[in-house]
């Protein structure tokens, strides 16, 4: 066989090696990742709590409110390509970059203020055991009762990852 071909289908070899470890990487990821994904995290996690009916209900209302603020999304995305570009820009315009990434925080907060009222007005009309198990499942979310890391990634006393600041010994 000649050279060229050997060297052709090693290399052909490792690229479809590679490729297999990201479509596998992306599989496992896509059913382990108990974060905010694609499938929209703990709010999920929230409406898996509920019956079938509540859930399907809970899952159109974040729906709703996520097709609602669509443009706002879409704004968002923008400003933070815009910021992008100004990053590499001859000249260097910190001002303008912090601005438009105001804007796109801003966008993500007007979002997550929106599905976050949304939810609580779906929870207004649930009986008590129902809000009981949203209350349970909200733990894993943004309410959280404990370190925001797992212990020994940044979430030791005074929550840095070196413990409390340094400070007089305790006394007698």
């Amino acid at each position: 066989m000649k050279r060229w071909v050997v060297v052709t289908m090693v290399i052909s070899l490792v690229v479809n090696v590679f490729l297999a470890g990201i479509i596998a990487g992306t599989v496992w990821h896509w059913t382990h990742d108990r974060g905010m994904g694609f499938r929209g995290g703990w709010r999920m996690r929230v409406a898996d709590s509920l019956p079938d009916a509540q859930a399907q209900a809970l899952r159109k209302t974040i729906h709703d409110a996520v097709r609602k603020d669509f443009p706002a999304l879409r704004e968002g995305r923008a400003d933070r390509a815009e910021a992008a570009r100004l990053f590499v820009q001859p000249q260097f315009d910190a001002n303008a970059i912090n601005a438009k990434l105001d804007a796109a925080r801003a966008s993500d907060m007007a979002l997550r203020a929106d599905l976050e009222h949304s939810m609580i007005q779906f929870a207004a009309g649930l009986p008590l055991d129902q809000r009981k198990k949203m209350a349970e499942a909200l733990k894993d979310g943004p309410f959280r009762q404990g370190p925001p890391h797992p212990p020994g990634m940044g979430g030791g006393p005074g929550g840095s990852p070196m413990g409390p600041p340094p400070g007089p010994p305790p006394g007698p």
